[in-house]
């Protein structure tokens, strides 16, 4: 039916096969049975009754103005039977005869009228009178070339023009049948005929050049050949040759690329001889660049060289190319038909790519398969366009042409055309089928990138079961290397090979990797440089922090969380199981602290989820303090602090609070001076007496929201009175956070809980840390709130967020916004050990330190600033002798002692640290209880022993505790000369700050 359409071309017949083949399928049987007799007629109309769209018919109201005409009598007789002209016309069939669509911004339809066949066409209404002057300007030219010419030439002068009120006039015309492009393209038109149109159409190139009128619109598309005549078409512009001899030459070169794909060479030759007369323009003469030369080249003006170099260039592109098989027209692919619908259909910035890169191809072949490709993305873009007609949207954007550009710019010319070549069964499913062939095609090339294939696909990525023997081996050889790293003690092996920060850098020091390495190479560098040279914090003679993260369960979930790949922004498509895992452990982690906790069954949504996961304590520490904030002055959350109209402040003790509260004040806009320090007691322990007194009597200006106290500080690990410091909060109605990083562990032992932590169940807020005290890797933190319902106003979405059922996590978290499964860890640590055998761990941890502190007591070389809480222990180097010196120095001279005391601890500790053999913490601490006799003001740079890891034995303490006395009585002879015979050089007693424990927020 389509086949014998007389309003199709064969290439728009074979498109709307597709278009309709697709629709029919969904399609009720009634619309497939109106359309199949609307076809031949009318596809378009067809598609649209398949599509659901109701049959186009033509509006025969006639209210409103008349519309004028000039014209023919039927065209004046369509619009007295019919006024409404524009809903005629348009429920008419398209003008399809041609390869290409007509330009979007142009209407033209096939209008029968009184037995007449017409072409209806939509004009700008302010083209009509400067066409006709354009004609006009042409007649004498026409005249001239008529009679050198075996053909007579004219231009078309039979039409009807209908103008409608507000809006562009219809331009009715008879329908002159297939241009003279497409009668050229077709092959029917013998030697002798084809040889006349060519000396006929030089004949007109030569008249308007020797009349100085160049007709733009020269082009085998805006010409007929009808009863032994050439009929013109479509005057938009005429040049003066003589005022606008540039613009001419331009316009003469734009005709070669019009004629290019539908002459054979010899007759372009004929066609194009150059004629006396022609523009010259110089080579370096500048004009502004068109929007295409200025996506191509980057410039806003160019030469006419490059104007000309680029026109040729597109001569070239656009000729006549031979296909690989004669399957599709003869063997030939016309170029000009792609440049038509490009130059029509793809925005310029693409156009500009697509043409760089094939106008550098020198090989025909791969330019062929290349353009071949392109046709087809232009086939699905055209069959794409009808079917979105026939639904009524009309969307001519061409998305594959677009994709295909895309992919081009990826693999480059000699990949795209090896894709195309490697397609079986082109020409047949380009007729059939173009948009799944030219999918098919933008898959392979796009996943194929670089000469991606499967075996490189599984040799860098995981899921594929062909390869998943290999990927368990890699894996199996990366936990390997992870499971020797920690056992370095079995094989005597130290906790650190160190080397100097300037070494490592020049060992790891490499240029970014062009390529990859072969993964078995890649984990033998990261054993041999990176590992080689971490810190095993597991290891039996680390004894800075707690933080050993060697738990069997939380290893394997911190591995799994990886493996499964979570996100625990929101549940559906991202973390449905692990949400619920989060918020079960936070739960658990609520019950330990003292708060009501609840079943997972009965809580209603991310409204009654009281806790957090993060990064650490700093972040942790950040999160309460902006709770509290907006707790207290809820303006914040639209106005920011200007809406406060006051300083909000922060009380905590200085000595001894972690530099994260400070840094919080800062980061959340309220400024460092907004955080009130007070002192703090002897046993490193903020002073209830002092909090009371700046609550009760704050700066003038100021109004306190916040107090901090302190379940383990970050330097002795001393425990506050952490029930007072909740009755004194309540009673000035402000917040009361607890930092339990170091010693929220206790929490798992009933019997150290009570003894260190009463009253933590009474702070609004809590922050803990597994990864510190609980044997978990990094990272694993947990801010948790008393009260439930306080984290709802971190979103803006205040529906969703207070909706029962509502379980995203994102709408209730600050600062992160996609996150992984790292709550995995505490979860599997959890069910695995349990409370009671943690709480076990916990307290058996206590006799590591408390037997070390004796062992470094014994040595009689070091002085203790703190009395150890739970796991740590604060001390210097700094023997009876020296002690006895400091103490009978006069008090001016007390400081230099103190800075001494401060150089040798810390040569000391280097010189540990760099021998890999025993590691101690090293950061500055004031001596509040005044234990080495310079002053409670003064501080110094200390050691601090944090055994960690339960499975050290009391032979590992031994052999830390003797090598650490060995290290230290060889500097005390130094140390003492320097105390009693040196003059004061200088130092104030602070000492180093070496390590974020030392990060003081002291004065």
């Amino acid at each position: 039916m389509l086949s014998s359409s007389g309003t199709l071309s064969e290439r728009f017949a074979d498109r709307y096969a597709v278009v309709l083949a697709q629709l029919e399928p969904g399609a009720p049987p009634e619309a497939v049975d109106s359309a199949r007799a609307t076809v031949a007629d009318n596809p378009g109309g067809a598609a649209a009754l398949l599509a659901g769209m109701p049959h186009p018919t033509a509006n025969d109201h006639r209210s409103g103005s008349a519309p004028t005409v000039v014209g023919a009598d039927p065209v004046q007789d369509l619009v007295a039977s019919c006024p409404d002209v524009t809903g005629f016309v348009t429920g008419r069939p398209r003008l399809e005869q041609t390869n290409v669509p007509i330009h979007p911004g142009r209407q033209a339809h096939l209008v029968r009228v009184a037995g007449h066949d017409l072409v209806a066409l939509r004009w700008p209404a302010d083209t009509v009178a400067a066409r006709s002057r354009h004609q006009s300007r042409m007649a004498p030219v026409l005249s001239a070339a008529s009679r050198a010419a075996p053909l007579s030439i004219k231009a078309h002068d039979e039409y009807a023009v209908v103008d409608v009120p507000g809006g562009d006039p219809w331009v009715f015309a008879p329908h002159l049948g297939l241009t003279l492009e497409d009668r050229l393209r077709s092959r029917d038109l013998d030697g002798a005929e084809r040889a006349a149109l060519v000396m006929s159409l030089a004949a007109l190139r030569a008249a308007m050049i020797d009349h100085g009128v160049v007709w733009q619109g020269f082009a085998p598309r805006n010409m007929f050949l009808r009863n032994d005549q050439i009929v013109l078409i479509d005057f938009e512009e005429t040049v003066d040759a003589r005022h606008d001899p540039v613009r001419a030459a331009e316009c003469l070169l734009w005709h070669r690329v019009f004629f290019a794909d539908c002459l054979t060479a010899e007759e372009n030759a004929r066609l194009f001889t150059l004629v006396d007369g022609e523009p010259d323009v110089p080579d370096g003469h500048p004009m502004p660049a068109d929007d295409f030369e200025r996506a191509l080249l980057g410039v806003t003006t160019v030469t006419w060289r490059q104007r000309r170099e680029q026109l040729e260039a597109s001569v070239a592109l656009e000729g006549r190319h031979t296909r690989p098989a004669p399957d599709r027209d003869g063997g030939v692919l016309y170029g000009h038909e792609l440049g038509h619908f490009w130059g029509d259909f793809v925005p310029v910035e693409l156009e500009a790519r697509l043409f760089r890169h094939l106008t550098a191809v020198t090989d025909s072949a791969q330019l062929v398969a290349c353009l071949e490709a392109f046709e087809a993305a232009m086939e699905a873009d055209i069959c794409r366009s009808l079917r979105h007609r026939a639904s009524s949207t009309h969307d001519m954007s061409a998305i594959r042409t677009a994709a295909l550009v895309e992919v081009l710019d990826a693999i480059g010319t000699e990949r795209l055309a090896a894709h195309r070549m490697q397609t079986a069964h082109w020409y047949q499913r380009l007729t059939t089928d173009p948009v799944h062939l030219v999918d098919e095609l933008l898959h392979a090339a796009g996943t194929a990138i670089g000469g991606l294939d499967r075996e490189l696909l599984d040799t860098y990525l995981v899921g594929s079961g062909a390869a998943r023997k290999t990927h368990a081996e890699s894996l199996a050889a990366a936990t390997r290397i992870g499971l020797d790293f920690i056992h370095r003690p079995d094989h005597g092996e130290p906790y650190l090979r160190y080397r100097p920060p300037a070494d490592l850098m020049a060992l790891l020091d490499r240029p970014l990797p062009s390529e990859g390495a072969d993964l078995d190479t890649v984990l033998a560098e990261l054993e041999a440089e990176i590992a080689r040279y971490s810190v095993s914090q597991s290891h039996p003679r680390y004894l800075a922090f707690p933080d050993s993260g060697n738990a069997i369960a939380a290893m394997a979930g911190g591995l799994l969380g990886r493996l499964l790949n979570q996100n625990l922004i929101a549940v559906d498509r991202s973390a449905p199981a692990a949400t619920f895992v989060e918020i079960q452990v936070i739960e658990w982690l609520r019950d330990l602290v003292g708060y009501e906790a609840a079943p997972l069954t009965s809580l209603r949504g991310v409204k009654d989820v009281a806790g957090l996961w993060a990064t650490g304590g700093h972040l942790s520490n950040h999160l309460a303090m902006l709770v509290a904030l907006s707790r207290r002055f809820p303006q914040v959350r639209r106005q920011g602090l200007p809406g406060v109209g006051i300083r909000p402040t922060v009380v905590m003790a200085g000595p001894i609070a972690h530099y994260s509260h400070s840094d919080a004040a800062f980061h959340l806009g309220l400024g460092w001076d907004s955080i009130v320090s007070v002192g703090a007691r002897s046993g490193y322990t903020t002073d209830p007496a002092a909090v009371e007194a700046a609550l009760t009597d704050p700066p003038a200006g100021t109004t306190p929201f916040m107090v901090v106290g302190v379940a383990g500080n970050c330097r002795t690990t001393g425990l506050d009175d952490l029930a007072t410091l909740a009755a004194i909060c309540r009673r000035h109605g402000v917040w009361f956070h607890v930092d339990a990083c170091h010693g929220g562990s206790l929490i798992f032992s009933e019997r150290l809980r009570q003894r260190h932590l009463a009253g933590i169940e009474q702070a609004d807020s809590v922050s803990l840390d597994p990864h510190k005290g609980l044997f978990t890797p990094y990272p694993s933190s947990y801010v948790l709130f008393r009260e439930r319902g306080v984290l709802t106003q971190f979103s803006r979405h205040e529906t969703a967020v207070l909706a029962d059922d509502c379980w995203d996590l994102g709408l209730i978290t600050p600062f992160l916004g996609s996150r992984g499964f790292e709550s995995l860890a505490t979860w599997m640590l959890l069910r695995h050990v349990g409370v009671r055998r943690l709480g076990d761990l916990v307290e058996s941890r206590q006799a590591h330190v408390r037997y070390l502190e004796r062992r470094i007591d014994e040595a009689g070389l070091f002085v203790s600033l703190n009395d150890v809480d739970f796991y740590r222990l604060a001390f210097v180097l700094c023997p009876p002798a020296v002690r006895q010196a400091i103490r009978e120095l006069a008090p001016e001279r007390r400081r230099h002692a103190a800075h001494v005391v401060s150089r040798y601890t810390s040569r000391l500790n280097t010189m540990l640290y760099q021998s890999g053999e025993a590691c101690f913490d090293e950061h500055t601490l004031a001596d509040l209880a005044d234990r080495v006799g310079a002053g409670t003001d003064v501080s110094y740079t200390i050691m601090a022993a944090c055994p960690g890891n339960p499975l050290i034995t009391q032979a590992d303490l031994d052999d830390a505790a003797d090598l650490l006395a060995r290290t230290a009585k060889p500097l005390v002879p130094a140390m003492l000369a320097a105390i009693t015979g040196a003059e004061p050089t200088g130092g104030d007693g602070r000492g180093t700050v070496t390590g974020p424990a030392g990060w003081s927020d002291a004065p």
